[in-house]
């Protein structure tokens, strides 16, 4: 042996010992800010077995628990301590059939998971077999959080060593997924007896931001005769910059001030308000030509002949029904991400029948980001607005579907808005258990579990639009294909100089705060007779979220103009130096805009001072997305259920059957404004459930398992969805508004499928599942006065108030002067409500995973693919057609490679109402994804060392939504390309 190697080795060992523990010293300053059934573990390894690294090894562990399981289970196994298969614990999901990732769009990141294309809230996210309830939401929109999705992207995949999915359940299992349970099992010490120790270090480099972010994971482990503990700790950053284009609905122009009878239907109420059910409220044409307007026009009254005569072969129907983005706007986020999250799991194994756990999670992260947008004004534009004066188009053009694809616009008005977002996030769990053998085949497990999140975004909005009555001219394309319109003005958008305005009454400025607790005890009692065994077993949780919204935009109101005048208003904007738009993007127009110096005008306004303000409590849904409000839940369960594990007509079977019996008890506060004064309105629910379920599988030979389920699953309302709380839109055309009296959701789910194994390593797997849900949500809308919301036309922001006298058909001055005036504008107001038809969901779902080594040894792949049916059709919002994923993967000697492909068909997201009252389809496009991972493997002072190579979204796919025709588009993102390299070690 070579003393000097040996030597190095050692202190190389104490090095990465050492590094893990100080990196774990700096993770828990962040968890102390803060104030299912546990899945089988992976076998513990002894000194005389051999433990199957890598990604084949993954592959392998992960076949054989699919053959073992009585259950219709997938599980994806860690490749070694410390590295699991993907970045992302969503990411490596996607290779199980059925599943669908849900991606951050700003972000590309893989945040929420979907089973058999449920909603994310369908599926119960369990942690070593508890609840979890974060308060985080890693999405830009914020809203998340409020009902019982899960970011999974809050979890560091280097701590954890398994995911496994449950998609039928057993009566042990806590109840709350109708499509399934996804149960996260972290890293132990006797996952590996003796002294293990792994380091990871990442560079990230993001091709949109052009910036580099680091990304550290240790894990620490060693064993003694009875007694284990593991430290672990990840830290990462993250460079954001995602370039865009979003608008908010679509409409089409207002012609009451050419023309009361253009539509037939055209009525007037008793004020003499127009009520225009047939056209759109949302924009009306200019009726004059300003000295201003230029575009050699000449100034004085603009009739509706002169508008056709200006727009060659349009009418009076195409210029009525030409549908333009309310807001069509190009975005930018650009920000940092940073998380840090540490891990501490003991084990004592008093005697071989009797042991302990106790595993403690934590960490936290922060986020600063600005999303900026610019963009071309028509909604609430039109005759005496302080805008322009509205618009007036030139040589307009639009296709069979009156779809605009181009028009110059005069008089138009361009706004540029900024969110800044300060977000923090903390939160820790803790979680005790026992397993004790006793008697004769007795075992009884037990575990207590507490867990606590925190979550504060702070956000200042920011709005200023071009100069009134001045010659600001667009041009808009649209051109089918394009990834966006393209829009450009004759004015420089980059220049601070041309006279910007503040747009005061849209100046915004809350504190979001969020938090969630849960609390479990359960127990479990087991008994072996031969080949059955019995089991029951009693669960407490509790958990209680709470979103409280402080309103201070006053207070940012009333500093901003104090310290900015309008006068001094460019010296606190600045240009932009690059394009957002890489040229893989097609269309986008202006690429570069002029965006506020926020740490100039905090220091102007005295930000520190104004975010932690007193402010005042926000009663409707929040600028951030979310609705102040309070959810209390109390689950009681207990279960009985038998397991059989023999024979069957000579055929080796394994069952299980059984029921689960639950009380649920639910309160909802949230705040509501009756007479003027903030009261707390509650909503209380109690409700108890049998839930039974069946599992059968039989070996027909070696190779072949067949496989049968039936049972009845239950998931729970959404919180946000239960409040009373009101929230209008940007013109106060239409809003949304709880629903107290919604039911839980259920399912009789039906499943039959089997697998053929070729091998270790490699099966065909095909299954058949049937979901009958009865109580599925869909968004009602309904047309009503105004005056029924009981809001006052005061409190609302002048952006709404105009958009409402707009809707009305009068002035905002009058409308001030007069608000019942508006009392009979009508708002759209969606609302969720409980179908009475029951839901049937169907699906196929096809696996491969097959080993090529017989033609190149360590070659070898795997795919799925996914099928789902929906009816009625009409409600199968947010269900693909189809879903697949194909992986090719070699490893040999020290080289391993796995490259992705993944694809998720169009969806149907919604059917939302128009301003003009047409019902539009929301289209998600179709998108697929390829990602890369690599890795060479070597030994170096006596230590295993690798160096590793990632790569996500490698043909820089973009996130687009559309309305019914794929030229009305709604969306469009680009999060870009994401590059590691890294450097891993290991003993």
């Amino acid at each position: 042996m070579d003393y000097s190697t040996t030597h190095r080795g050692a202190r190389f060992r104490a090095f990465l010992t050492g590094a893990t523990f100080l990196a774990g010293l700096a993770v828990w300053p962040a968890c102390a800010q803060s104030s299912g059934q546990e899945a089988a573990a992976a076998t513990p390894a002894d000194d005389t077995v051999v433990i199957i690294t890598g990604y084949r090894g993954s592959l392998q562990s992960a076949t054989k628990a699919k053959k073992n399981a009585t259950n219709f289970t997938e599980t994806i196994f860690s490749e070694d301590i410390g590295k699991f298969p993907d970045l992302n614990m969503a990411e490596a999901l996607q290779r199980v059939p059925g599943m669908i990732v849900q991606r951050d769009a700003f972000t590309g990141d893989g945040t929420q998971i979907v089973v058999r294309a449920l909603p994310s809230n369908f599926t119960q996210v369990t942690m070593n077999g508890n609840r979890i309830a974060m308060a985080t939401d890693n999405g830009i929109s914020g809203s998340s959080s409020t009902n019982r999705q899960v970011d999974l992207d809050s979890f560091p995949t280097g701590l954890f060593n398994r995911v496994d999915v449950s998609k039928t359940p057993s009566a042990s299992e806590l109840e709350g997924g109708v499509a399934g349970t996804v149960n996260l099992q972290n890293v132990r010490p006797f996952d590996r007896k003796g002294e293990h120790g792994a380091l990871a270090i990442q560079e990230s480099y993001g091709v949109n931001s052009e910036k580099f972010s680091p990304r550290i994971t240790g894990v620490w482990s060693k064993t003694w005769d009875k007694f284990g503990v593991l430290a672990g700790i990840s830290m990462s950053e993250k460079k954001l910059y995602t370039s865009g284009y979003e608008t908010l609905g679509f409409g089409d122009p207002n012609f009451n001030n050419y023309c009361g009878a253009c539509d037939p239907a055209v009525t007037k109420d008793a004020s003499g308000n127009f009520i225009n059910p047939e056209g759109s409220n949302q924009w009306a044409w200019s009726n004059t030509v300003y000295p201003y307007t230029g575009n050699g026009l000449t100034p004085g009254t603009l009739t509706e002949a002169d508008l056709l005569a200006l727009n060659p072969g349009m009418t009076e129907a195409t210029m009525k029904g030409a549908k333009m983005p309310r807001l069509g706007r190009a975005s930018l986020l650009d920000g940092t991400s940073k998380t840090k999250v540490g891990l501490i799991a003991l084990e004592y194994r008093a005697s071989e029948t009797l042991k302990f756990n106790l595993d403690i999670l934590g960490g936290g992260g922060d986020r600063d980001a600005e999303r900026t947008n610019m963009m071309l004004t028509f909604r609430s534009t039109g005759p005496g607005d302080d805008y322009n004066g509205g618009m007036i188009p030139l040589n307009m053009k639009v296709d069979q579907n009156d779809i605009v694809t181009s028009a110059t616009l005069a008089n138009s008005n361009f706004f540029m808005e900024s969110n800044f977002y300060r977000d923090k996030n903390a939160y820790w769990s803790a979680k005790g258990s026992f397993e004790w053998l006793f008697g004769n085949s007795w075992k009884l497990d037990g575990e207590m579990a507490f867990m606590r999140s925190t979550y504060e975004r702070n956000v200042t909005f920011l709005k200023y639009r071009t100069p009134f009555q001045s010659n600001v001219t667009a041009t808009y394309e649209n051109v089918e294909g394009n990834d966006v319109p393209t829009i450009t003005s004759n004015v420089n958008l980059n220049d601070p100089t041309i006279g910007w305005r503040t747009f005061v009454g849209q100046t915004i400025m809350q504190r979001d705060k969020r938090n969630a607790v849960t609390k479990a005890l359960h127990l479990d009692l087991s008994k072996e007779l031969g080949d059955w065994t019995f089991k029951g077993g009693y669960a407490y949780d509790n958990y209680q979220r709470n979103i409280n919204v402080i309103d201070l935009s006053q207070a940012l109101k009333d500093a901003y103009a104090a310290a900015i005048p309008e006068s001094d208003v460019s010296q606190y904007l600045t240009p932009m130096t690059r394009s957002i738009y890489s040229g893989d993007v097609s269309g986008g127009g202006f690429n570069k805009w002029v965006f506020p110096n926020f740490d100039k005008i905090s220091k102007a306004v005295g930000y520190d001072s104004l975010i932690n303000g007193k402010g005042t409590t926000s009663t409707g849904g929040s600028y951030n997305g979310a609705g102040a409000a309070t959810i209390q839940e109390t689950i009681t369960g207990a279960y009985a259920m038998t397991a059989y594990n023999g024979q069957l007509f000579s055929y080796p079977v394994r069952s299980n059957f059984g029921a689960r019996f639950v009380s649920t008890d639910q309160k909802v506060t949230a705040p509501s404004v009756i007479g003027g004064n903030i009261v707390y309105l509650s909503t209380n629910a109690s409700y108890e459930d049998v839930l039974p379920s069946f599992n059968f599988v039989t070996n027909v030979t070696d190779s072949v398992n067949l496989r049968f389920a039936a049972s009845k699953t239950m998931t729970r309302a959404n919180p946000a969805l239960l409040t009373s709380s009101l929230s209008l839109d940007t013109t106060a055309s239409s809003g949304n508004t709880g629903n107290p009296n919604l039911k839980p959701f259920y399912s009789n789910n039906f499943d039959i499928g089997g697998e053929y194994y070729t091998g270790k390593t490699g099966y065909i797997g095909l299954t058949f599942f049937k979901k009958d849900i009865q109580n599925f949500t869909f968004n009602k809308v309904n047309s009503v006065p105004f005056s029924s919301l009981g809001v006052d036309y005061s409190t609302l922001n002048e952006n709404q108030q105009q958009g409402l006298a707009l809707n009305a058909g009068v002035t905002w001055a009058a409308a001030l002067a007069n608000p019942s005036l508006v009392s009979g504008a009508n708002v759209n107001m969606t609302q969720p409500t409980n179908l009475t038809e029951i839901m049937k969901l169907t699906g196929q779902e096809m696996i491969w995973v097959q080993p090529l080594d017989n033609l190149v040894e360590g070659l070898g792949f795997t795919t799925n693919y996914t099928h789902f049916s929906v009816t009625p059709a009409k409600y199968a919002f947010g269900i693909p057609d189809y879903t697949y994923n194909l992986t090719g993967y070699y490893e040999h000697g020290g080289f391993s490679a796995h490259l992705s492909y993944v694809k998720v068909s169009e969806v149907v997201t919604g059917a939302p109402l128009q301003a003009n009252n047409i019902i539009l389809a929301a289209n998600n496009e179709a998108r697929h994804q390829i990602d890369l991972s690599a890795s060479y493997k070597f030994k170096a002072f006596g230590i295993e060392q690798s160096i590793t190579l990632d790569a996500t979204n490698l043909d820089n796919q973009g996130f687009k939504s559309y309305y019914t025709y794929t030229n009305m588009t709604t969306g469009f993102q680009s999060p870009g390309q994401t590059i590691l390299i890294g450097w891993r070690a290991q003993y």
